[in-house]
């Protein structure tokens, strides 16, 4: 079974699995019981997420639990479903509805949307459309995050696998399956065997939950089914040989891109070997005093005569990180903004974060500063007259720094209980705002910010964070009803910021202020 799963793609299905494999493959985590529970009290329960979340085996591992409480369930609402149309779906819960049964459900997104457009006459439904419009909080608990109903949903898709505490129980699932343990002890002299016995080292289990913590904090996740994937080719390898070439072991192996998963390659950003560090560098590659010892296992052949290879060092460097004492400081000249971000993630506090992000918006519009420019977001739109980029900026309307929040997401207190959620984001937001429009700062955004502050150019901001920066300064202008008597204005070109005062009736200039 774990040679077959070394070698599925993508599409591999739960379905396809045996009733004995799926009981091997089965991670405990505390969303079986927390779906149990809701059943239990007569709440419908709708797991959602994308292909490979682990909806399907959710349900499928706790369904005599949920019969059992009179639930009727659905593994896979997308079979049911003929083409576009939620009839079918509709139907079996209207059903469910009317003998007085919970109804269990797993959707993927785009069927879950199919159904959500249908509110008239169903008003579970517009329940799931208020939960699915609001599937993180932030800041305090209000009213509406605690009120309670007949249905709740679960997005698996918030339910990061690469979390520490998921992906250590499979990795631990793994390792301690019998019928992996017996061919090991059949035969101890093959890759597998090898891979087991370093993996089975405390420190290198940590180490390689700390890639996958940090894979998380810069934004990438991935499937459980791409990290049951992953795992088995870390014990067997890719080549299907199963000897000692080093392209095998578990440390090459994880980082041998696939394109047909997005983690494989979104392992290269959190690569040993392409983080930089000049001192262990020139250590490792003379293999110096500090590396003859301290390893976990076995250390690696004698220097040779002349310098590595590009490839034997990087296989080095990558054994150093994992394996020796003194590996962890292989990242310790990584991205500072990488490592701010992530201590924020995880509560870290910064006093001036607000301030900083306020100011480096308005430098990706107004690169000069002027009085207020750092005490004020202003909400600039773009002037131009053809489909060259905007070389002036107008902003009418300005929002106080004190009115602003930054929040790290959390899940709502209904689902409280369910899953181990990791921020991926914090949010820069206006409470006192109508709808509380609120900027996604991941950590490509955030890094722009930071740039912005050191003296990016506009013309180098990615086009995808001018997009969310737009975007978000049309919300608050929307939503501010503060009215216009001041207008500044920037040009890109001379770096002219002009400040026009209105009259009270917004009829006539009373004054003109610039700043070169």
């Amino acid at each position: 079974m774990w040679t077959t799963l070394a070698a599925a793609g993508p599409k591999a299905i739960a379905e396809a699995l045996t009733a004995e494999e799926f009981d091997r493959l089965h991670v405990p985590t505390s969303i079986e019981t927390f779906v149990a529970q809701q059943v239990a009290e007569g709440r419908s329960v709708i797991l959602t997420g994308n292909a490979g979340d682990g909806k399907t085996h959710i349900l499928r591992r706790i369904r005599p639990a949920l019969e059992a409480a009179g639930a009727h369930v659905l593994s896979d609402a997308t079979a049911l479903m003929r083409g576009d149309d939620p009839t079918p779906v509709l139907d079996a819960w209207r059903g469910a509805l009317r003998a007085g049964r919970p109804f269990c459900m797993a959707a993927n997104e785009y069927p879950l949307f199919q159904l959500r457009t249908v509110k008239e006459g169903f008003e579970q439904l517009a329940e799931v459309e208020r939960q699915c419009r609001h599937r993180l909080a932030y800041g305090t608990n209000s009213a509406d995050e605690d009120a309670r109903s007949d249905v709740i949903v679960v997005d698996l898709s918030l339910r990061n696998p690469l979390a520490a505490n998921f992906f250590s129980r499979l990795v631990d699932t793994l390792l301690n399956d019998s019928a992996l343990r017996r061919m090991i002890n059949v035969d101890r002299d093959t890759i597998a065997a090898r891979n087991h016995a370093l993996l089975s080292i405390p420190s290198v289990r940590e180490r390689l939950a700390f890639l996958m913590a940090r894979l998380l904090s810069v934004g990438h996740r991935a499937t459980v089914r791409e990290l049951w994937i992953l795992a088995a080719r870390l014990i067997f390898g890719t080549s299907g040989q199963r000897d000692y070439q080093r392209s095998d072991w578990y440390s090459e192996t994880l980082f041998a891109a696939d394109a047909r998963f997005d983690l494989t390659v979104a392992m290269r950003d959190v690569d040993p070997a392409r983080c930089s560090h000049p001192q262990w560098d020139v250590v490792l590659e003379s293999r110096g005093e500090p590396i003859r010892s301290g390893w976990a296992a076995t250390p690696p052949a004698p220097a040779p005569h002349s310098l590595l290879d590009e490839e034997n060092f990087a296989a080095l460097k990558r054994r150093f990180y994992f394996e020796h004492r003194d590996g962890h400081h292989a990242f310790a000249l990584a991205d500072p903004d990488a490592q701010d971000f992530s201590k924020l993630l995880s509560g870290g506090s910064n006093g001036q974060l607000a301030s900083q992000l306020i100011t480096a918006i308005n430098a990706a519009y107004c690169p000069v500063r002027f009085s207020g420019s750092e005490d004020h977001l202003y909400l600039w739109n773009g002037h131009r007259f053809h489909e060259q980029p905007s070389r002036s900026f107008l902003a009418a309307c300005r929002i106080a720094i004190d009115r602003f929040s930054v929040d790290v997401p959390r899940l709502p207190s209904r689902l409280t209980g369910c899953f181990e959620y990791q921020p991926d984001h914090i949010a820069l937001s206006v409470p006192s705002l109508a709808n509380n429009p609120k900027l996604r700062i991941d950590f490509p955004l955030y890094r722009t910010l930071k740039r912005l502050g050191r003296g990016l150019p506009r013309k180098l901001i990615p086009e995808r964070d001018i997009h969310k920066l737009d975007a978000f300064l049309e919300r608050l202008g929307k939503a501010d009803d503060s009215g216009v008597r001041t207008i500044w204005s920037v040009h890109l070109e001379n770096l002219d910021v002009i400040q026009i005062s209105l009259s009270a009736d917004g009829k006539r200039y009373d004054g003109v202020k610039r700043y070169a």
